[in-house]
């Protein structure tokens, strides 16, 4: 199986895509050295924090 050592842009880490991961045609596509995507943590981070700012804060 194929691999693709890629970064994340949010957080920094460095990750080993395989070939059944959603964004590796496109990882493997780049000319970067190290290509880099959002990882998955990273974007169910940002979906939550949005989700949390669009409720109605509760009354006091």
């Amino acid at each position: 199986m194929k691999q693709v050592a890629a970064r994340c842009l949010l957080c920094g880490k460095t990750y080993d895509v395989e070939e059944d991961h959603k964004d590796f045609k496109k990882l493997s596509e780049q000319a970067k050295e190290v290509p880099s995507f959002i990882c998955d943590f990273c974007s169910n981070r940002v979906r939550h924090e949005s989700d949390e700012k669009r409720k109605e804060k509760k009354p006091i």
